[in-house]
């Protein structure tokens, strides 16, 4: 009898499970832009809107293929792709000045089409299926990457590899690598000699991390979710906080006034 209540339990939860799709123009005013952009704009309104973007939330959505961002503007700095189906990292090469990517806990097997976003400064690769890596695919420019709970974390020199090549990383999978760097005899450069162009992009990006998880901005349907998903969502907000925290501490970086303007 409870083998059938399981069976049924696990039916339920198969059918009631979101089905996988596209990153799409569709989702991207739905997450983006006011209720009545759906019902009432005009497609010039709604394109026109899209390009004021600078942070593409849309995380928790079932997204199995990254589309459609070409109808974003260089604006767009920040990509919160997270808790996704994604399989491949695609279709990003458009985000000319993208700066921060998180496509953590996905379903990715490989780093690819990374390798052209120069500006790119911090990206969450966490709790994938990455075996390997060719290190030619990470961008030249991060100084923050996290691939853990990825196999190739197990891979023998995992840190030393990466910490070699990545002449601008300062932290790997949420550990300083600049005592790693200097041991091993590799340049560090101080912060006397960093260029104060990259200095500011930097601290502005880490001050905008703190927003991951979009919580002030969930929707009714978000809010229809399952106690637990809620529950996992305000954890995985409060690990973010912290980890920032710690950053910041870290690299003497603004403390967090915990109260960031919401960025359309």
């Amino acid at each position: 009898m409870e083998e059938e209540e399981a069976d049924l339990q696990t039916c339920d939860a198969f059918k009631t499970e979101k089905k996988a799709q596209r990153l799409s123009l569709h989702l991207l005013v739905t997450r983006h832009l006011p209720p009545e952009a759906t019902s009432s704009w005009d497609q010039e309104k709604i394109l026109t809107a899209l390009c004021e973007i600078t942070h593409v939330r849309l995380d928790r959505e079932n997204i199995s293929h990254i589309d459609s961002l070409e109808l974003l503007s260089d604006k767009v700095t920040n990509v919160y792709l997270q808790q996704n189906r994604i399989t491949r990292i695609s279709n990003l090469d458009c985000l000319k000045n993208l700066q921060f990517l998180t496509l953590a806990g996905n379903l990715l097997q490989k780093v690819e089409n990374l390798s052209k976003l120069s500006k790119l400064l911090f990206l969450d690769l966490s709790d994938n299926r990455i075996a390997q890596f060719d290190i030619d695919e990470f961008p030249q420019s991060l100084i923050l990457l996290n691939l853990s709970g990825n196999p190739c974390t197990q891979m023998p020199d995992y840190r030393g590899c990466i910490i070699q090549d990545l002449h601008n990383l300062q932290q790997l999978d949420n550990v300083d690598a600049t005592e790693e760097r200097e041991e091993a005899g590799y340049p560090v450069s101080s912060e006397e000699e960093s260029d104060e162009t990259e200095e500011e992009p930097r601290r502005r990006m880490m001050r905008e991390h703190e927003v991951d998880v979009p919580l002030q901005s969930l929707t009714s349907e978000v809010l229809m979710r399952s106690q637990t998903r809620l529950e996992e969502s305000l954890a995985d907000h409060r690990r973010h906080n912290m980890e920032l925290d710690n950053i910041r501490l870290k690299y003497k970086l603004p403390p967090s006034a915990r109260s960031t303007p919401h960025n359309t």
